[in-house]
């Protein structure tokens, strides 16, 4: 008798209930010929794309005549710049959660694509891509990193090597219901550099996929571990960026 892939089998089910291309990933309202990248023409219209932010951080909030946001004037990073694609609220919120906790594994797809777009209107020159990787465990459990479905996606349609630098060694708490100062302290030697790529990293630029910039806690402690082992310069690229959420 034939073992059954309950695996693929989960997979199938949730492309029965949640068909790709058909419905908007954001509202769920049906496609037309107006819709784009899986999001119908109203959430074109309305979801909270950063256009002005933090020059350094790429936060969408309130800037003085520098450009630069409180968070980012508080702290000193080890990456040279981060942006995101989205402001992380209502409909993008939700499109994450998807992505993450509920099995929907083909949003890396729409969501690498707004990545990509958002990526070639950035004036920057990765050699490597990259993303923040889970705990061995944890991914076990999800069943895969959202963040290197993203990278993997951007990585191939931009013709980029893609590589996981680091591995995550330590399953810390979640970051989430944590003030500013409990993130800083929460990531602390939980990435591990993969001594394997140390050569092919010199001199080069590193560009860092993740789905949720917040405070900037982990992709600071994961760029610090990757720029100290030879690396020139370190980018971050999420789909949302959460900075106001936090509790500082």
């Amino acid at each position: 008798m034939k073992k059954i892939n309950f695996g693929k089998l989960k997979e199938n089910i949730l492309d029965l209930l949640y068909p790709r291309h058909i419905k908007c990933i954001f509202c769920g309202e049906e496609l037309n010929e107006k819709s784009y990248n899986d999001t119908c023409e109203t959430c074109l219209k309305t979801l909270p794309f950063i256009t002005h932010s933090c020059s350094r951080c790429g936060a969408p909030v309130a800037l003085d005549n520098d450009g630069v946001c409180l968070n980012c004037k508080a702290n000193n990073f080890d990456f040279n710049l981060a942006r995101s694609v989205f402001a992380y609220s209502d409909k993008v919120v939700a499109v994450v959660h998807k992505f993450k906790y509920s099995k929907m594994k083909f949003l890396y797809e729409p969501l690498a694509n707004y990545l990509c777009e958002y990526l070639s209107t950035w004036e920057i020159s990765p050699d490597i891509i990259t993303c923040v990787p889970l705990y061995v465990s944890k991914q076990k459990k999800r069943g895969y990193n959202q963040s290197e479905l993203m990278a993997r996606r951007l990585a191939e349609k931009l013709n980029i090597p893609f590589h996981i630098l680091c591995t995550k060694i330590v399953d810390n708490i979640s970051q989430a219901e944590l003030n500013l100062k409990q993130r800083k302290e929460n990531v602390k030697g939980v990435f591990k550099f993969n001594s394997e790529y140390r050569r092919m990293i010199k001199d080069k630029s590193i560009l860092i996929i993740d789905d949720v910039y917040t405070t900037g806690s982990t992709s600071n402690e994961l760029s610090k571990m990757i720029k100290s082992n030879g690396a020139k310069g370190l980018y971050v690229l999420t789909f949302a960026h959460g900075l106001g959420n936090q509790k500082l």
